[in-house]
């Protein structure tokens, strides 16, 4: 009997989930385009950039072996953070990354291109589980509004959009967040 009931919750629960259409990726996605300095505008809540502000990524794509990863950014209470890291394509507009060091290096992360406009200037990163999106461009003058149609295509694929939280300072380009504290 509680095989039944279970089996029977099991069922309910089932039929009751949303399902969720496939995230796409870009298509014939150029890696080497990619390379650069990109600021992050604005990003779904996540627990290893609370209190981060003027992050951003800057990508390093070499002629052999994966791409090189930096990411820096200010904590509010302007101590500057950075972490490097790798990552190689896994597919069309799919990247699997590793950041260092320990225990960082145990995970590889999902790292997937939703949309990128044609000039490779500005994009919008996502994961698998749709539980982390980025909005990324390389000016950071940049405004979340200049992403209206993007979003409304990424809301589509599941992606919380009115989750997202702007990214209240940006950096210049080519600039190096001040070090307060020691490597």
């Amino acid at each position: 009997m509680k095989v039944l009931v279970f089996l029977i919750s099991l069922l309910f629960l089932v039929s009751c989930s949303e399902s969720l259409p496939p995230i796409q990726t870009v298509q014939n996605f150029d890696l080497n385009r990619y390379d650069g300095e990109w600021h992050e505008l604005a990003r779904l809540p996540n627990r290893f950039e609370r209190n981060l502000i003027a992050a951003k990524a800057t990508y390093g794509v070499g002629l052999e072996g994966p791409v090189r990863i930096l990411n820096e950014g200010l904590r509010s209470n302007g101590e500057a953070t950075r972490i490097t890291g790798t990552a190689k394509p896994v597919g069309d507009g799919k990247l699997e990354v590793r950041f260092d060091p320990f225990p960082a290096n145990l995970f590889l992360g999902d790292y997937w291109i939703l949309w990128i406009d044609e000039n490779y200037e500005r994009a919008i990163v996502g994961t698998p589980d749709r539980k982390y999106l980025w909005i990324l461009s390389k000016d950071p003058g940049d405004i979340l509004s200049d992403f209206t149609e993007p979003l409304q295509m990424i809301k589509a694929q599941g992606f919380e959009v009115e989750r997202l939280i702007e990214n209240p300072k940006r950096l210049a380009p080519n600039s190096r967040p001040t070090l307060l504290v020691k490597e």
